[in-house]
């Protein structure tokens, strides 16, 4: 039985890490906050699903956080905490901040005090 890989993002990093998992024999299917839409861009390998976060959390047995890190506390919300539970979430994300970078150097919307992971943690999930 092949092994079940949910990615939580449909930007660059998500799109080859599903297409990775896809070629390495695992079962692939992507969430975003409108399917259809993505659906119908026709953009995907047609090997890959694609559901809401809600369906991705609930059918995968691992999942891969692949969003802006800005972005990640909303679609982790998205996802039922119940369907969360248990299963292994790979973590992709960098606490990096809009703003361009100053001399070379990019600026984080995290503190030096917590980290991105941390928030995660602390965060509320809905449950059903």
């Amino acid at each position: 039985m092949s092994k079940k890989v949910g990615i939580l993002g449909t930007g660059v990093v998500g799109q080859v890490l599903a297409q990775g998992f896809l070629t390495h024999g695992y079962s692939v299917m992507v969430a975003t906050r409108d399917p259809e839409a993505l659906a119908q861009k026709g953009t995907w390998d047609k090997a890959i699903h694609i559901g809401t976060h809600r369906d991705v959390a609930q059918w995968a047995d691992l999942l891969v956080l692949a969003t802006k890190g800005s972005a990640a506390e909303g679609a982790i919300r998205l996802c039922d905490s119940a369907d969360l539970a248990g299963k292994v979430i790979i973590d992709t994300t960098n606490p990096i901040a809009d703003a361009p970078p100053t001399a070379g150097v990019l600026h984080y919307f995290t503190t030096l005090e917590e980290s991105l992971m941390e928030r995660h943690g602390s965060m509320t999930v809905r449950s059903s």
